[in-house]
């Protein structure tokens, strides 16, 4: 696959999630949060079928920009006075931590 196609279903997944979980945290019982979370799985999935032909960056770019996709919906809802969210709390700075260290993993090994 393509990795223009990989970069766009990993963007989708991601502002699908996380937008569906600041809809839903926002707007109690949203049908059209719940739908986007679905949606955003179907990306995901057709992202990890796909696993064979990710280019050695994906991984790296993947996990940073969903933890930074997190992270920006937290921010976005505490701002806004919404509360807290789980998800984002715990995944959030963990996916951006996994995926800094593994672009900078790659980085170090490519010198060597």
């Amino acid at each position: 696959m393509k990795a223009g196609a990989l970069v766009l279903y990993e963007v989708c997944w991601a502002l699908f999630f996380t937008v569906g979980i600041v809809r839903g945290s926002v707007l109690d019982s949203d049908f059209l949060a719940g739908l986007m979370v679905g949606v955003s799985l179907g990306f995901f999935a057709l992202t990890v079928r796909e696993r064979d032909g990710w280019p050695c960056w994906f991984q790296s770019f993947a996990t940073t920009f969903s933890g930074a996709s997190f992270l920006s919906g937290q921010w976005w809802l505490a701002s806004h006075g919404k509360g807290w969210q789980p998800v984002f709390i715990s995944f959030g700075p963990v996916f951006l931590f996994m995926g800094l260290y593994s672009f900078i993993k790659q980085r170090l090994a490519a010198r060597t």
